[in-house]
């Protein structure tokens, strides 16, 4: 036992000798982990994880044998108080955009009520596709100024399981109730800024998977954020 605490003592001594170069290596590597982060593959199939012995995987490889995948998938997009030239407008924009196969709208009460207008864009391929991702990301930006819900299997697959608002949420309440629990300010945000750098850590070493579902890559930062908050 003495000399396991000598041991523990020479590695606690090295880090705080060495803690200057301790943090630039930390902040290098947490720099290169963004980077890594953005080349982490994302999977939505949820139904991979299942094991190959159970009846529901069984089951869905049969069906992918049997039947031919359907290529086609939808986004529903709908604007609120949109100006009647605008309506047209914007139909035709949503045709131009590539990947777009077709978008469905009239002057019907089908697609326009009270002050909601509604758009069906049809893209020629699976909702997971890298087609249907483009889509989705073109028509999220060039109508970022107008106030737009989405829905359809192109929304679903796209759209982050958790919200940015509730991760931003999260945050604070863990801010407030740090400072409220410490007896310093500074230990709120040093807790922070440390769980901060293991989240970037955590992200950017995923690559090393083949993929990482995308619920973990949702909601992997407030799960750790939180049990470190209860340890």
């Amino acid at each position: 036992k003495r000399k396991e605490g000598l041991n523990l003592r020479k590695f606690t001594d090295f880090i705080i000798n060495k803690r200057h170069l301790i943090l630039i290596l930390f902040i290098i590597l947490s720099i290169i982990s963004v980077f890594l982060s953005k080349k982490v593959n994302i999977n939505y199939e949820i139904s991979e994880y299942l094991p190959s012995t159970s009846e529901t995987r069984i089951g869905m490889d049969i069906m992918e044998n049997e039947f031919k995948e359907i290529k086609s998938s939808s986004l529903n997009l709908m604007f609120e108080d949109l100006q009647e030239d605008e309506k047209t407008k914007i139909y035709d924009e949503l045709t131009q955009i590539e990947g777009v196969d077709s978008v469905d709208y009239d002057n019907t009460e089908d697609y326009n009520k009270d002050n909601y207008t509604l758009y069906v864009i049809n893209v020629d391929d699976t909702e997971d596709s890298k087609q249907a991702s483009d889509v989705y990301e073109e028509v999220t930006k060039n109508y970022k100024d107008y106030t737009i819900y989405t829905s359809g299997d192109i929304s679903e697959r796209n759209n982050p399981v958790l919200p940015t608002w509730i991760v931003v949420l999260a945050v604070v309440c863990a801010l407030i109730i740090l400072i409220i629990m410490c007896d310093s300010y500074v230990e709120p945000f040093l807790f922070l800024t440390s769980i901060l750098i293991a989240v970037l850590l955590n992200n950017g070493t995923n690559i090393i998977f083949g993929t990482v579902s995308n619920i973990t890559s949702s909601i992997s930062a407030i799960l750790q954020m939180a049990l470190s908050m209860d340890y």
